[in-house]
């Protein structure tokens, strides 16, 4: 009886943490906007697929945002793999997304890659989530 009592309760547990990763699993990934010093800040439409100006120079980084939870964030330009110089929670703040006030769920992250010194062309990100489902991607042609 001991036995079935604690198989029972592992596999509880189990189905627990299964259904905890389900709901959080990665939904959404896509660029939130690009900046840079030939280009200045330019927000790309969700969907968007490429960008109304040119950008490139000495300052150069493209921001984008995964909604639910992943791991293993990778970017390329042009295949040349990208530099992730910041990552920060984002949450929904008065129906927007935005940085974490004190006691907010957070609901997805926001990646600053760095690509200063370099010019515009093919960029793509890949995220893998964590737990079940696949990888998201997102491509953006900048000018």
């Amino acid at each position: 009886m001991k036995r079935f009592v604690v198989t029972a309760c592992v596999l509880s547990l189990m189905l627990g943490i299964g259904a905890a990763h389900a709901s959080n699993s990665l939904t959404r990934v896509y660029v939130h906007h690009v900046n840079s010093s030939k280009g200045g800040t330019e927000v790309i439409p969700q969907g968007g697929s490429w960008t109304a100006r040119d950008h490139g120079g000495a300052t150069f980084q493209i921001v984008t945002d995964e909604i639910g939870y992943g791991h293993g964030a990778q970017a390329r330009l042009l295949g040349t793999p990208l530099r992730e110089v910041k990552y920060e929670s984002l949450c929904n703040v008065g129906g927007r997304l935005g940085s974490c006030p004190r006691g907010a769920t957070i609901i997805g992250h926001r990646s600053t890659w760095d690509a200063s010194g370099r010019d515009g062309g093919n960029f793509e990100v890949v995220v893998f989530p964590n737990g079940f489902g696949s990888s998201k991607r997102a491509t953006l042609q900048i000018r």
